[in-house]
């Protein structure tokens, strides 16, 4: 096991690229102490909303030991060590091995699929040979097969792995997997990758959760998860409600709905204060200039200046207004809703700061 608890809201950072596709480490930087902060309580690092899928081992890297320097040991940090076939995960494994993280996690191998006993063995390979605390990652709807709580739980008995990132939204499955750890007396770390169940995981026997959300939310999720685990009614009603006006920027529909996504979430935590800098990995196009239209159907003037936006100001408070509005409710656009909130430097501006400051 770690060597510390690990619980709360992990937050699977975002990674800012340059122009030539280096890892933008001052924005990096910039983004966890943002995080950490905000009261964050730990980071995964090169995740699905770090892209990690689209990214060479040594981008990666750089990614990963970015984060460990800054962080400094404030917090623990997860690095996603996931690749295609095994032994491609062994190896970058190994890369970090001296890199003083918390633990790794690993995917099932993508692109084909695998029955059950390959997975186990994918996952004791990998423990045995690279000695780090290892996290099963299972997220189906992107590498095609899910880890079964069966498999999970042999593997927490065997000691293969400490802890497991549920991202496949089966709730009956993750019910199994908390009965088959409580009848097996297992101590498994179990988080979800989730943003409505942030306030309730501990209810669902979690010991946190792992939200994309977060990076433009920060101290609403942690705010929300600890007011959930003290049982107060009050906030986790605030904070739930705070939680579905930031989703509404996120959009969830359409052909481009997951990277809409991850371009809504960096969009609104605009880093260097530089819109030309906010780049992508292709062929996944970013943001620039020439696609920072507004659509009528949503707010303008969010954030947009350098005056700081909290949540008592006239922007914002727009903002909430539209949130509340029927125009709210009309479907996505095929980019992002989140072109009100550019020009956003996260020194001055933090937007969707729902918190008051």
């Amino acid at each position: 096991m770690p060597d510390r608890e690990i619980k709360g809201v992990i937050v699977p950072i975002l990674t800012p690229m340059n122009p030539d596709e280096t890892v933008d480490k001052g924005s990096l930087r910039r983004l966890v102490n943002y995080l950490l902060d905000n009261g964050v309580h730990g980071i995964w690092v090169s995740g699905t909303t770090g892209e990690f899928g689209a990214m060479s081992d040594q981008q990666r890297l750089a990614g990963m030991e970015t984060v460990v320097d800054e962080v400094a040991g404030r917090v623990p940090i997860i690095g996603n060590v996931s690749g295609p076939s095994t032994q491609l995960s062994l190896n970058l494994a190994l890369s970090v091995q001296e890199m003083g993280m918390d633990g790794v996690a690993v995917t099932p191998p993508y692109y084909y699929n695998h029955a059950q006993d390959e997975l186990l063995d994918h996952y004791r390979y990998i423990s045995d040979r690279s000695g780090l605390p290892l996290w099963v990652y299972n997220i189906p709807q992107t590498v095609k097969t899910a880890v079964a709580p069966s498999t999970v739980a042999t593997l927490a008995a065997e000691g293969a792995v400490v802890g497991v990132k549920d991202s496949s939204g089966a709730g009956e499955l993750l019910a199994e997997l908390n009965v088959l750890c409580e009848q097996g007396g297992l101590n498994l770390m179990r988080f979800l990758g989730t943003v409505f169940r942030t306030t309730s995981s501990g209810a669902l026997g979690t010991h946190g959760v792992i939200p994309a959300i977060a990076n433009l939310v920060p101290k609403v999720c942690a705010r929300g998860w600890e007011a959930g685990e003290a049982g107060d009614a009050k906030t986790v009603k605030e904070c739930n409600a705070q939680l579905l006006i930031a989703n509404k920027i996120v959009p969830r529909q359409g052909r481009r709905a997951q990277r809409g996504r991850l371009l809504g979430h960096e969009v609104g935590v605009e880093v260097d204060g530089n819109p030309g800098k906010r780049h992508r990995v292709p062929p996944d196009a970013g943001l620039d200039r020439g696609r920072e239209r507004r659509d009528p159907r949503y707010p303008t003037g969010i954030g947009v200046g350098q005056r700081p936006l909290t949540a008592d100001s006239e922007p914002w408070s727009s903002f909430l207004r539209w949130c509340s509005s029927p125009a709210a409710l009309l479907p996505m656009p095929s980019n992002p809703p989140l072109l009100c909130l550019t020009h956003v430097t996260l020194n001055t501006l933090l937007p969707l700061r729902l918190q008051a400051t």
